[in-house]
Formats: structure tokens, sequence, C-alpha cells
């Protein structure tokens, strides 16, 4: 039966207005949901630094609520391939990390290189008596490394063996290994770490890494953004800030020691991006939500 009450038909279309509120209200909580990452990282020096610099990105710039967890680098890729985890910007591929990597492969996608050929190896101070790996034989020296599940300590462990080395390989931090080397310049010890560049060390003190004639440690490998394939696809424009932050070594190292110095890395985050204004503006070009746009 049709109705000619002019107060029925004044209500139609402020009934129809609050169904469609309510439909994009709705719409536009998902869209919120789906702004929310968990970025995973090591205590690695370059690990927090990027990881870092990309969460402040992506909640300063780009709007996205960031979940951030400190673990170990086996655990990232467990994390990240049970999608407990959507991203991870310290991937060393395709060698150091390659046991986990492949582990996770139907899971787990690399996104693009953030860094180009990083090196690994052992690292002593300039003044050393030591020149090569081979030179450890017969000396009583500790290597002292970080975590034992690090890709680095796979391949000390090899090249112990290699070389026929009786040094023991001690597990710890990235924090205790570099305690080490410092406390041993300080006092112009003979000292031998498990080192990698970029890492502020090389840039605070002359250190080298040990001759490795028969390249035990992997050379030709980069740090990659690598994420849950599933995360990949529902974040795309957190994936294309992952392909677009791309750093040279001078950015890289620059970042690095800027997050060492300051009291809070937060603030040392900030410092690099007011410095690098027009790299990070070049990373979130398009990517940014309306309501940022005009701030």
């Amino acid at each position: 039966m049709k109705s000619n009450n002019p107060i029925v038909l004044l209500m139609i279309p402020a009934i129809l207005m609050a169904f469609i509120n309510a439909c994009n209200f709705s719409q536009s909580t998902d869209e919120e949901e789906k702004r929310v990452v968990k970025l995973n990282y090591t205590d690695w020096t370059e690990s927090v630094a990027i990881t870092m610099l990309a969460s402040a990105v992506l909640q300063e710039k780009m709007g996205y609520k960031v979940e951030l967890k400190l673990t170990d680098v086996e655990s990232v890729y467990n994390e990240l391939a049970n999608r407990q985890a959507d991203f991870f910007a310290d991937a060393w591929l395709p060698y150091t990390h390659e046991k986990y990597f492949k582990k996770h492969q139907g899971s787990i996608d690399s996104i693009s290189t953030i860094f180009r050929n990083p090196q690994t190896g052992m690292v002593v101070p300039e003044y050393s008596s030591l020149k090569s790996i081979s030179d450890l034989k017969g000396t009583n020296l500790n290597i002292i490394g970080i975590d034992k599940g690090a890709g680095i300590m796979t391949s000390t462990r090899e090249a112990i063996a290699h070389y026929g080395l009786s040094n023991k390989l001690i597990s710890g931090s990235d924090d205790q290994m570099t305690f080490q080397m410092v406390d041993s310049i300080r006092r112009r010890k003979e000292v031998v770490v498990t080192g990698w560049e970029p890492h502020w060390i090389f840039s605070r003190h002359e250190v080298r890494f040990l001759e490795d004639p028969d390249q035990i440690f992997p050379k030709g490998e980069h740090i990659y953004a690598v994420g849950n394939k599933a995360s990949i696809k529902e974040h795309p424009h957190a994936t294309e800030l992952f392909r677009r932050m791309q750093l040279t070594d001078q950015q890289f190292n620059s970042l690095i020691d800027q997050v060492k110095m300051a009291t809070d890395p937060l603030n040392g985050i900030h410092q690099w991006m007011e410095k690098n204004q027009y790299i990070v503006n070049k990373w979130v070009k398009d990517l940014q939500p309306e309501r940022l746009k005009v701030m």
C-alpha cells in the first residue's frame, strides 16, 4: 500500500543517508584496521636504524599504526611466515639468511634491495698484527660474536673449521661485541670480533676486516626488505615504501651514526629525516592519505 504521508516521505532521505553513513563507517573502519603493520627487527645496529626509520615514515608520513618487535633472527622469519609479523627490512640475501628464507619461501617474498654489497667477516683494530684469518692459528684469542643463530656466526664457524683454527667463538649481542672491541682499542689490546659493514664502528674507530683468501664469508649479497606474501598484497602502500627505500653508502652510514649518537634512537631518526627531507618526500610521494597531505 502506497503511503502519501508527508512526514514519512520526508524521513526516507534521512533514513537512506544514515544507512549510507553506517556502511561508509564500516568500510572506513576496515581500512583503518588494514593500516596497522607489524615490523620485526633484531638488535643489530643497521636493523635498528632501518626499522626505526621505516616505522617513523609509516606512522608520521603515511598514517599507519606500527607495531615493533625486537627478537632474534630465526624468530623474525618464523613470525613472518606465520603472519605474526608483516615485514622485515634487514634480510641479508642470498647467503647469510639463506637457510631461514628458503625454509619459509612459500609464505615470504623479497620486496626490494635496501642496501647493496654489505660485507661480513672477522674484524680487528687497524693496529693488529693479524692480517689474515689464518693468522689466528696458534693464538688463544677468543672470537667475540653476536647471537648464535645469526648468519655471520654460521659463516664464522665454517671459517674456523676451514682454516683449522682452535679459537673459541663466543656468542652474545651486537652491544657486547662492540663493547669488547672499543674497550680493547682503548687499551690497545688484540681483539677479534664478528663484524659487518655498514656499522657505526667503522666510522668511529680504525678497524678492518681480516683477509679471507678462500672467501668463506659470502660476497655479492644485499640487504633486502622482505614480507609475508599476504601482507604484501594487503598493504600495497607500505610495500611500495619499502620498494623505494634504497640507501647509498653515505645515507645508510649517516643514518646508523645518527641513531647511535642520539640519547633516544627516535631523535636520531628525526634528525636524519630533517636532513634528508627531499629523499623522504620522494619515498612517500602519492602514498599519503588525504588527511596527511595538507599537514
